[in-house]
């Protein structure tokens, strides 16, 4: 059986399916044996690799209200912008200058990692609390096959001991060769994304233990909360601790100047000079001056608190972090699926270059 197509010149091109079937049958030990082949080195080649576990955490940041005033004028233009994929929180308000679409660049800085990897995590091989460091410097692989270590492999430090005091600036960060792995190895292992439309974020960390992977999200989104707080309240918490300091002063005047004048008039009862009465006078208004700032003080102070409250944001966790039940990957059956075409692949490329005669094919 024979198919003829013409082509574009009048060539004629002649497809016998009599003989790919009698070519196949021909070779079908040989096209069996290079998938068999292909697919025991597929099976093989994903049993070396570790079982890797996806913990996600999705919350929400509180909106900023100043949006949705003005008779909610700016909250509509916002949520038109929001359809068009444009986002108005961060260009109308100068209140918060990090936006969500900075967090991922936040929890990839390397002062941010430096404090994650200090935190403690919960490891169930070993069934205690260690530092999150010290379980990524150790070797946690966990492949059927291990045909190598996942530990990080140490090299020789940059030698500083030779630099004159004070060329490295304390600002400057400095870590050492072993420190930088840990950290390219955690940042590897997190990964935040920010939708532009409805500012949720989510968190997802990648461990080989899922109790691991629990834990490294519910850290990061810990850190990163704190994080926000502590930049948004920064101003306010330097006023409220310079206004607490200048309270306990005028508190301390205020007690000084009144003692002084009390004890003034213990000893002055029945007084007839004026010049003692202007002494009393003057010691009164002391007093009225101290309780005046002293009043004034604790006033700015109660605001002040009111104002940290308010510009304290808010986080609605929308999912919190769960311990996953299975493996995200590797997806070892569909591996060797895929090495099993591709060994049929390869197989059918040899049955015809073994079959087509390739000077009358060439011309």
């Amino acid at each position: 059986m024979s198919t003829e197509i013409k082509t574009e010149d009048s060539g004629e091109i002649s497809i016998n399916f009599g003989e790919i079937y009698q070519a196949l049958k021909k070779y079908k030990i040989s096209i069996a044996l290079i998938a068999f082949v292909f697919t025991a080195l597929g099976a093989f080649y994903s049993l070396t690799m570790n079982s890797e576990y996806v913990s996600e955490v999705k919350i929400l940041p509180e909106a900023d209200s100043k949006i949705g005033g003005s008779g909610g004028t700016l909250g509509g233009l916002s949520s038109l912008a929001g359809l068009a994929g444009i986002n108005l929180s961060g260009s109308m308000t100068g209140n918060d200058a990090i936006q969500p679409a900075m967090y991922p660049e936040i929890v990839q800085s390397i002062p941010f990692l430096q404090e994650l990897a200090a935190s403690n995590v919960y490891n169930p091989k070993k069934k205690r609390l260690q530092k999150l460091s010290e379980y990524l410097a150790e070797d946690n692989s966990n492949a059927p096959i291990q045909l190598s270590d996942t530990k990080p492999k140490e090299q020789k430090d940059v030698e500083y001991n030779r630099l004159p005091q004070g060329a490295i600036s304390t600002e400057m960060i400095n870590i050492n060769q072993k420190e930088s792995l840990i950290l390219e190895s955690l940042k590897k292992s997190i990964v935040v994304e920010s939708d532009k439309k409805t500012n949720l974020i989510k968190i997802s960390s990648t461990a080989l233990n899922p109790v691991i992977a629990a834990n490294l999200s519910d850290l990061v989104l810990n850190q990163l909360t704190r994080y926000i707080i502590r930049y948004r309240t920064e101003k306010v918490r330097k006023e409220l601790n310079f206004l607490t300091k200048r309270q306990a002063e005028a508190r301390k005047r205020y007690d000084q100047a009144l003692f002084t004048y009390s004890n003034y008039k213990d000893q002055n009862r029945n007084v007839f000079l004026n010049v003692a009465k202007d002494q009393g006078k003057k010691l009164q208004y002391e007093v009225d001056l101290a309780f005046n700032i002293y009043s004034n003080l604790t006033s700015q102070l109660t605001e002040t608190n009111i104002k940290l409250q308010k510009e304290t944001p808010v986080f609605k966790v929308l999912a919190p972090a769960q311990v996953p039940l299975q493996r995200t990957s590797p997806k070892r059956s569909l591996i060797t699926l895929g090495s099993l075409f591709l060994g049929l692949f390869i197989s059918l490329i040899y049955v015809f270059f073994k079959s087509v005669n390739l000077k009358e094919l060439l011309g």
